[in-house]
């Protein structure tokens, strides 16, 4: 069925171009005789406006009325050679070893770590060989050095640290207690890669259950996590405003005693915002480490960890400011030890921009890991999509698990609750016998509660098959086992943000496949990619991927019919398919509201970008109405914008009028005294007094509020 039905082609090979229908057919072109002469008359003469346009009109009549969904002259997929020339250039991808060739026994014994330890990563985690990243990075850790540790995704980092974490506080004279308080602080980018530490620290412990690991993200209850923290935590595992809010507030937090700092995924972390709050981080460790250290001389440095993916000048610069005399850790590099006066926190953006120009084009990708790319209009990306799930998930034979990358949270909510209803529909009926598996489908993005957040993410990387639809919160650092694709259906970042994407299959040298969707028009970003990455992307054919819609429709029965959908074309499949995402929503306020507020959120995102990214995706080049197609929406896009407008509006004023009391504060739950309304000291015949000058909005800012408005958004 799958190979069946999803072609791959392969465009050096090809030598006729694609037709403009989408059932896959080929479609004879007329031959032209070399000795024929071209009609020179029709060649003189020249075509006015008016009869252009009637000639488009009647083009667009002759088209087949049942296919609603023909792109028919909007179609330039066939006139793409520069997708062909681009995709014909060799590269030469940068790919690093996953695996060494040392036993974890061998090495820990030559390194003299705590035995117990290494039964528990024989037992527990069933780790027989070292990667190449811990095979670099358990030396100089064990010997008490600082570290720029840097490797591809899913190659054990979190093992690289954790092991001689534990090593050192087990190896501690007197042993270690509970009542000591936290000796190690690990500090993470998101919710869900907290926790997944957090649980590969639990495992951990139990070699010495003295060292009691504990977890600082929010979401949670403050209350718990102080009481936790009176009872002792050993080993501080959080996100930076979660830790920085328990230092100035929790009295019982005790910090003088930390021996280490872990910084993981640091790039996340700038990119997030949380820059300053780590400086804050590291600067309260340091007054509190220097008061004690001075009573207590044994103790002479916190030893400090900076994990990435990528470096660049950003991480660089924070290395400065928190390592010391530090160890690089590159896997194909040998160690290098970097001068202090390198990474000082004046010089160190400089020194990191004159000695590493590009050094945003230093990525490591899996060696098993295969790039496709689907060149698909907007008015088809839908049904693209749903063909994609069920063709990946349902009618594959074992099943599988996917993610799938959207711009907004808005985005997710939306093809989550509308691939729930249609998709996942439990009255339809299956008429052949073929194995079918079930379509599970997860959501998950930062402004869900906690714990529908952490019952997505354990629901699903405890099943076997499933989708789950998320944003860039599901980017960075999570180890999902089994994720056979990750599809990014809308583009938001630059060669940084797909790397990091796709780095959530074919990790610890396993295979996965990524896939990416473009519109005709932007297939420039593979030539992006090539150039600062350098993959090389397979093209996947749209006309085959669409033949699973007539699959599914042909094999299924939905209530209140008789007999089965009686499409016979891949033309009538697709629009019917379309039509019952149509008829979802229009049946559904809820869908509707989410529609709309999904798509006015896109295209702020898609006006968004910046740089090299802006020629490739301009905003004015976007057809704002086949954009709408792709949200099930059928109303103007200015009528769309303005009740989104008017929903914020109100929503805005009901909030306003149900706020807080007057004279209560929420925060802390004390009645403070209602403070004296204040008059105006202007009367009513004076000059009215000047504004005050606004600040200065960016060039940038300003021209994407120019260009929002000009479209009604």
């Amino acid at each position: 069925m799958d190979d069946f039905i999803l072609n791959i082609l392969d465009t050096n090979d090809r030598k006729e171009n694609r037709c403009g229908n989408v059932s896959g057919r080929k479609q004879s072109n007329p031959i032209t005789s070399s000795n024929a002469s071209p009609h020179t008359e029709a060649k003189d003469k020249l075509v006015t406006p008016k009869e252009k346009k009637k000639a488009i009109s009647v083009g667009r009549k002759s088209l087949p009325e049942k296919n609603a969904l023909q792109f028919g002259i909007h179609n330039k997929m066939a006139e793409t050679p520069m997708l062909h020339k681009m995709m014909s250039q060799p590269v030469k991808p940068k790919i690093e070893p996953v695996f060494s060739s040392k036993h974890w026994k061998d090495m820990c014994e030559s390194l003299n770590i705590f035995p117990h330890l290494i039964t528990c990563l024989t037992n527990r985690f069933k780790m027989d060989y070292l990667t190449a990243i811990q095979e670099a990075a358990l030396p100089p850790l064990v010997g008490g050095r600082d570290v720029l540790l840097r490797a591809q995704t899913g190659s054990g980092k979190t093992l690289a640290y954790a092991v001689p974490l534990f090593d050192r506080l087990i190896n501690l004279d007197p042993p270690i207690e509970r009542k000591d308080g936290p000796l190690g602080i690990i500090i993470l980018p998101s919710r869900e890669l907290a926790t997944q530490t957090f649980d590969v620290f639990k495992i951990l412990s139990q070699a010495c259950v003295r060292i009691v690991p504990g977890l600082l993200v929010g979401g949670m209850k403050r209350k718990s996590q102080k009481a936790s923290l009176r009872k002792g935590i050993n080993i501080l595992i959080g996100t930076p405003k979660r830790i920085l809010d328990h230092m100035g507030h929790t009295s019982t937090l005790d910090l003088r005693r930390i021996q280490w700092l872990v910084i993981d995924e640091a790039d996340r972390l700038l990119e997030m915002g949380f820059e300053r709050d780590v400086k804050q981080i590291v600067e309260g460790l340091m007054q509190q480490f220097n008061c004690f250290s001075t009573e207590n001389k044994s103790i002479s440095k916190i030893q400090t960890v900076l994990l990435s993916a990528t470096l660049s000048p950003g991480v660089e610069a924070l290395a400065g400011i928190t390592l010391k005399n530090p160890v690089r850790c590159v896997v194909g590099e040998s160690e290098t030890n970097i001068p202090n006066t390198q990474l000082s926190m004046t010089k160190a953006s400089e020194v990191e921009l004159n000695t590493q120009v590009n050094n945003v084009a230093e990525f490591a990708l899996p060696a098993g890991l295969k790039h496709f790319a689907l060149i698909v209009p907007w008015k088809l990306r839908l049904v693209s999509l749903a063909a994609f799930l069920l063709l990946k998930c349902k009618y594959h034979e074992n099943g599988g698990k996917l993610i799938v990358f959207m711009a907004t949270q808005d985005c997710v909510d939306f093809h989550y609750h509308l691939f729930k209803s249609v998709l996942c529909d439990e009255s339809e009926e299956l008429i052949s016998n073929i194995p079918v598996m079930n379509l599970s489908i997860y959501r998950l993005h930062g402004s869900m509660e906690h714990k529908e957040r952490e019952s997505a993410f354990s629901s699903f990387s405890s099943s076997q098959a499933g989708v789950l639809i998320t944003t860039d919160v599901a980017s960075r650092g999570l180890d999902l086992a089994s994720v056979a694709w990750v599809v990014q259906y809308h583009v938001t970042g630059g060669p940084v943000d797909y790397v990091h994407r796709v780095g959530r299959t074919a990790r610890a040298g396993g295979h996965g496949k990524a896939l990416l969707f473009l519109e005709p028009e932007e297939t420039e970003f593979m030539n992006l990619l090539k150039s600062k990455v350098g993959i090389e992307m397979k093209e996947i054919s749209l006309p085959d991927l669409l033949q699973t819609v007539l699959f599914h429709l042909q094999n299924t029965k939905h209530p209140g019919k008789q007999r089965p959908n009686d499409c016979t074309t891949v033309e009538e499949g697709t629009s019917q398919l379309f039509h019952l995402f149509l008829h979802a929503v229009d049946s559904d306020d809820t869908l509707i509201s989410l529609s709309e507020l999904a798509y006015i959120s896109f295209l702020r995102s898609y006006a968004s970008f910046s740089g090299d990214l802006r020629p490739i995706f301009a905003f004015k080049r976007l057809h704002l109405g086949h954009v709408a197609r792709a949200f099930c929406l059928q109303k103007k896009p200015s009528d769309v914008a303005s009740r989104v407008r008017g929903r914020l509006v109100k929503t805005d004023k009901q909030k306003n009028s149900t706020g807080k009391k007057r004279g209560f504060d929420s925060s802390n739950g004390d009645d403070i005294a209602p403070q004296k309304p204040k008059y105006s000291s202007a009367l009513s015949f004076d000059k009215p007094q000047k504004k005050q000058t606004m600040n200065r909005t960016k060039p940038s800012d300003l021209a994407k509020r120019n260009m929002l408005a000009e479209y009604g958004l």
